[in-house]
């Protein structure tokens, strides 16, 4: 089994979610008492989003280059940012790591498209830092072949209220569902066929929502991708 380096805290229930799939992910694939080999650099959250907000993203940027270089120097031998947000830095952590990097948007896309492949539109909540970065369109847009239907600025700022908010604290509630469930509607109504949860906080609410389509959760995807590379020969 090959060690990942996980870069996590951002923020931290996503980080406990990831390392409790990734645990159940390893004992199904290897049985017994297998158990994930990782290492976790865990990022002070507040420093990272503030640094976002405040448009300052190479600062941000270098806090997720300095959490991948721990990561190495560890002994990771892959690489995986535990925020589909954190995605933004994704070519600067895989270079100051050097070793692979696992990426949400082109795992939840080549699974998408496998499991679906008749499916051409599809819904995505996501950050507004997240929705406005290039990743997204270019691997689960452009690279799986879908067209994207995204939330408009004012479903962005009903979103990030949430994500910011009580799911970012560990907060999750069925009321916080129910908004994901109206933005899930609304998607729908103009013409998504699937909806990817594409921000680590919303795996939290996914029992709760309601949905007309099928709901993609990026990252239980992304979990099992990353088993995948570090038990692959």
């Amino acid at each position: 089994m090959k060690t990942a380096g996980l870069i996590g805290g951002v923020a931290w229930p996503s980080t406990l979610s990831y390392y409790r799939l990734l645990n159940e992910h390893i004992q199904r694939e290897l049985g017994g008492l297998h158990s994930a080999r990782c290492v976790i650099v865990s990022l002070d959250f507040a420093g990272v989003i503030a640094a976002m907000t405040e448009g300052r993203r190479d600062d941000a940027r270098a806090q997720m280059e300095t959490a991948a270089r721990q990561a190495r120097a560890a002994g990771a031998e892959l690489i995986a940012i535990l925020a589909n947000t954190g995605h933004f830095a994704a070519d600067a952590v895989q270079a100051a790591a050097g070793v692979p990097l696992v990426h949400v948007a082109r795992e939840t896309g080549d699974e998408i498209a496998s499991r679906f492949p008749s499916m051409r539109r599809l819904g995505l909540l996501a950050t507004s830092f997240a929705l406005d970065a290039p990743f997204f369109g270019q691997m689960l847009g452009e690279g799986a072949g879908f067209e994207l239907v995204l939330p408009d600025a004012a479903q962005r700022r009903t979103l990030d209220a949430a994500i910011f908010g009580p799911l970012a604290r560990g907060e999750a509630s069925p009321a916080d569902a129910a908004v994901i469930s109206t933005l899930c509607s609304a998607l729908v109504a103009r013409g998504a066929q699937g909806i990817v949860l594409g921000c680590t906080e919303l795996s939290a609410v996914k029992p709760w929502i309601a949905c007309a389509a099928p709901l993609f959760d990026s990252t239980d995807i992304h979990a099992r991708a990353i088993v995948r590379e570090m038990t692959r020969a």
